[in-house]
């Protein structure tokens, strides 16, 4: 009988290096405010860039971000850039909303492209040789008024392509991000015409669904991106509120799920593995 002996190999999967990217400073980000942490499993293979919503900033949003603990998520949290007035905390909004007297602006009046070109430097820069991320691992996560800033920016890049260069030296033009997660957030820009983006959407809402506002809010987000998945939650008196527990989260973290580049492409196995040898 010819008897079989078994060696140890050593893992070629991926999941047995780190892959950790550049941080970068903040002089490489100018002008943008931020908070930057690497993914703590030491894998950056996904970047989730977070958007505060109206009033708030960055370091919420930063703690948010450390709690949810993706893995192999590294977190750039930023700071809107326009500083709101007469607040008892650092507050900052991401386009106009109030009048020279702080009345509110009607919504028809709001622009949410004001600082979009600072934005696609900001992406183009995130995506350089230099700091190495690609654009399909860019992930958006924007609440309220940051999450119609993340929407409007993934309408930007794909109706406009980043043109960032390559390693060879050449340009080349991306357009589709590695997702978008707006909560309780509407697209305010209405295209008159389809475009079919291919950068999967995650609308988390508080409308019921049978609404009118959100039947129209939907055909918007339907009529500019391929994909769009809606999450429904009580409303409970404010239309407006982050996800509060456990179930509220679950279709968020369902879709991150279905999203998330993963480390390990490779063996699902556990244990060891072993090469037969003669």
């Amino acid at each position: 009988m010819t008897s079989i002996n078994l060696r140890p190999v050593q893992s070629t999967s991926s999941s047995s290096s780190s892959s950790s990217k550049p941080i970068p400073s903040p002089g490489s980000l100018k002008p943008w405010d931020f908070s930057y942490s690497p993914s703590s499993d030491g894998n950056d293979i996904n970047l989730l860039i977070m958007f505060h919503g109206l009033g708030d900033s960055k370091t919420p949003f930063f703690g948010l971000a450390k709690q949810l603990n993706l893995p192999s998520t590294a977190i750039l949290s930023l700071s809107a850039p326009d500083p709101i007035p007469l607040m008892d905390h650092p507050s900052y909004s991401w386009y106009p909303t109030f009048t020279s007297t702080y009345d509110p602006l009607p919504i028809e009046n709001h622009n949410p492209t004001v600082h979009l070109d600072k934005l696609r430097m900001l992406i183009t820069k995130l995506c350089s040789k230099e700091i190495g991320w690609k654009l399909n691992e860019v992930h958006l996560f924007g609440w309220g008024q940051g999450g119609t800033i993340a929407l409007e920016l993934g309408l930007s890049i794909g109706k406009s392509p980043l043109q960032i260069p390559s390693s060879d030296g050449k340009t080349q033009a991306y357009k589709r991000l590695g997702s978008i997660i707006s909560i309780c957030a509407p697209l305010l820009t209405h295209p008159t015409s389809s475009l079919e983006l291919e950068t999967p959407i995650c609308n988390f809402t508080r409308y019921k669904s049978n609404s009118s506002i959100h039947a129209k809010q939907k055909a918007i987000l339907n009529r500019v991106f391929k994909k769009v998945e809606f999450v429904h939650a009580p409303n409970q008196g404010n239309v407006e509120a982050m996800p509060r527990n456990k179930d509220e989260w679950w279709g968020v973290m369902k879709f991150w799920g279905q999203i998330l580049i993963r480390k390990d492409q490779g063996w699902k196995g556990s244990g060891e593995v072993y090469e037969v040898v003669q």
